[in-house]
């Protein structure tokens, strides 16, 4: 999204905590360890007995040892010299064993502060009891400063700060708020939330037609960099559906961090949209769409459901119809909808640039979608060789490309499962059709065409019986 607005809003700190949605407040205390002083014991008083002076010696010799005897009694202390030294050496062991097990803590203590802040923290965890109002106000709260400001060239976006390794800080956001880069290697600059200044940024990669990209950077962040590539926040595995409320946050305007709420208008489809870096072409994409604005300035920002998970990377938005078939002609504006990467794609995609990515573009394995006359979801051409439309929600083999041997796919053949995702399942009895577009393209995304004796099983029925064809080209490597 295209924002040459450089205006800027400071933030305030924001120290990461537990949210709390129902307003109590979360008090923290430390228990101060125990310390006992050594216990000295007091002198015994001499008795009688021992005052009386001993009997006349018989020698000098005899006389010298009791005067010695005598001058030894009463006290704490043991006569015995031996007894003595033995008590002071176990005193001494026992102070320096402490001594050595303080320090070894100490140690221990800073090896694993430093370790955890350099791997940066676990997100706060988002108490979703309460009403909407709550909810919403607790997400912003604990996921605004995971949102970066990212600037290349004249363009102006978002970015999210999904983890930190060592001194380096990875941001995610869209590969068209690089195009100063793509076209004349210009670098982006990003600030941080709650940051004065911008920090020159490196493009770990990106890919342009799924339009994701990663920048990293060497940079003490004011705020915790919360890890959110690595926690349960951030998973293809995330469940979301339509209706659930959402929130998107990001640079709009290119005037500082926003947030907005909505919910998810629809959970997949497809969505037709100029291509990157190519005049006049034009690409099909899968996407999530949400009535959460996401204005110019906002590509590259995150979109959240009320648990904190990051669902969607906030990516498109649309303007204005063309006014063909619609009522109110070109003259209507298109308001609540916006269009997000759902996590399912944006995950194999992010996951794949941090692995191969060096400084240029990642390109993935090739899945085709277009709209189609005979379905209302469209059609998807799979990287074994056949095309698919979704009939009636099954995913049905329409065509052949040249060379697909007919004897393992026909036309007419319906896909029921690709890898670990199921198209068409049984529910106590009752089959379900999954026709999630978004979650098919990101399981084909999670695979790699590059074999390694790995084997991709693809299941599908024809004429209700079942059959499975497996391609030895492809192995799982996210």
């Amino acid at each position: 999204m295209k924002n040459e607005n450089n205006k800027t809003n400071e933030i305030s700190e924001n120290v990461p905590a537990v949210v709390e949605n129902d307003g109590a407040n979360v008090v923290a205390t430390v228990a101060e360890p125990d310390s006992s002083a050594p216990v000295v014991a007091d002198a015994r008083a001499l008795s009688v007995a021992d005052k009386t002076p001993p009997a006349e010696p018989t020698d000098v010799r005899e006389y010298a040892q009791a005067q010695s005897d005598e001058s030894m009694r009463g006290g704490y202390a043991s006569v015995n010299g031996r007894n003595v030294r033995t008590d002071n050496r176990l005193v001494w062991m026992i102070v320096a064993l402490m001594t050595a097990l303080c320090i070894a803590v100490g140690v221990l203590s800073s090896a694993l502060t430093g370790y955890f802040m350099r791997r940066g923290e676990k997100p706060p965890v988002i108490d979703t009891h309460g009403d909407v109002q709550q909810n919403i106000a607790a997400v912003i709260a604990a996921r605004k400063s995971s949102i970066a400001e990212v600037s290349c060239g004249g363009l102006k976006g978002s970015g999210i700060v999904m983890k930190r390794e060592g001194d380096t800080v990875y941001v995610l956001t869209n590969a068209h708020v690089l195009e100063s880069y793509v076209m004349v290697e210009q670098l982006p600059a990003v600030r941080f939330y709650g940051e004065d200044g911008f920090y020159q940024a490196s493009v770990v990669g990106y890919d342009g037609f799924y339009d994701v990209a990663v920048l990293s950077l060497d940079h003490t962040t004011v705020h915790t960099v919360y890890n959110l590539d690595g926690s349960e926040f951030f998973s293809p595995d995330v469940k979301y559906s339509e209706g659930d409320y959402v929130v998107s946050i990001g640079n709009a305007m290119g005037m500082g961090v926003a947030s907005y709420d909505g919910i998810i208008s629809r959970a997949s489809e497809m969505l037709e949209c100029n291509e990157l870096f190519n005049a006049g072409g034009k690409k099909t994409v899968p996407v999530m769409r949400t009535t959460a604005v996401i204005n110019a300035g906002m590509s590259g920002g995150g979109v959240f459901d009320m648990r904190g998970n990051l669902v969607g990377l906030g990516t498109y938005r649309m303007s204005s119809t063309d006014g063909v078939g619609v009522e109110g002609g070109a003259s209507s504006d298109v308001e609540d909808t916006g269009f997000a990467t759902p996590v399912s794609v944006l995950y194999p995609v992010y996951k794949r640039i941090l692995a191969e990515g060096k400084g240029g573009e990642v390109r993935q394995t090739p899945v085709t979608l277009r709209a189609s006359d005979t379905s209302a979801i469209g059609r998807v051409g799979l990287p074994f060789g056949y095309s698919c439309e979704y009939r009636n929600g099954r995913l049905t083999v329409v065509a052949l490309n040249q060379g697909t041997p007919p004897e393992a796919v026909v036309v007419g053949d319906v896909v029921t499962r690709v890898g670990g995702f199921r198209l068409v399942y049984d529910d106590d009895g009752n089959t379900i059709v999954n026709s999630d577009v978004c979650s098919l393209v990101g399981t084909l995304l999670g695979y790699s065409g590059r074999g390694n004796g790995a084997v991709l099983t693809v299941a599908l029925e024809r004429d209700g019986s079942p059959l499975t064809v497996t391609y030895s080209d492809y192995r799982y490597a996210l």
